[in-house]
């Protein structure tokens, strides 16, 4: 069996039901981003992996539209959630021909991004890749509010969208 055959949400299935939980874990794997104890309150963090060739082309996107999506996306998630970003974290992998001009572009995009809704790119790791991937991590506070899940829709239930639907999807079409 191949990740390809059971898709992601079965494969996500399959890896978090061999997770031990723990009192930390208020709302762990399966939702846009997890709910996390504190002593002194409740995080919520989620993470995304965007790599290329599955999620975006640098002969297609410039580095900001690639920073830009990187960013939007975790916070969207960490919003989706009730809460308000506060921080992220980016790991870069990268070949080493990637051109630094590259990286700076994807950076300033990504932090301009944050600085849109408040939240800061609190730090994150490089490291030399053959493809590049970017994974990014995101916190936010739910400001005392409780946490908006995706099992917590009720019929009747206003949904509403912010921004575009599939632009990202048309970034690969």
């Amino acid at each position: 069996m191949t990740v390809g055959e059971i898709g992601e949400f079965g494969l996500i299935e399959r890896v978090t039901g061999r997770l031990r939980g723990g009192p930390a874990a208020l709302l762990g794997p399966g939702d846009d981003a997890a709910v996390v104890r504190t002593a002194d309150g409740r995080v919520v963090a989620s993470t995304d992996l965007l790599v290329e060739g599955t999620h975006f082309r640098r002969d297609w996107s410039t580095a900001a539209d690639v920073g830009t999506k990187a960013a939007a996306q975790n916070l969207a998630d960490i919003a989706a959630m009730g809460a308000v970003p506060t921080a992220l974290l980016v790991g870069l992998a990268c070949p080493p021909e990637l051109p630094v001009a590259w990286a700076e572009e994807f950076t300033t995009a990504f932090d301009a991004e944050c600085a849109l809704v408040g939240a800061v790119l609190v730090g994150g790791d490089v490291t030399r890749s053959a493809t590049l991937c970017i994974a990014v991590t995101a916190l936010g506070d739910l400001e005392g509010r409780p946490a908006v899940t995706r099992g917590g829709a009720e019929p009747g239930d206003v949904v509403a969208v912010a921004g575009r639907l599939g632009w990202s999807a048309a970034g690969l079409a």
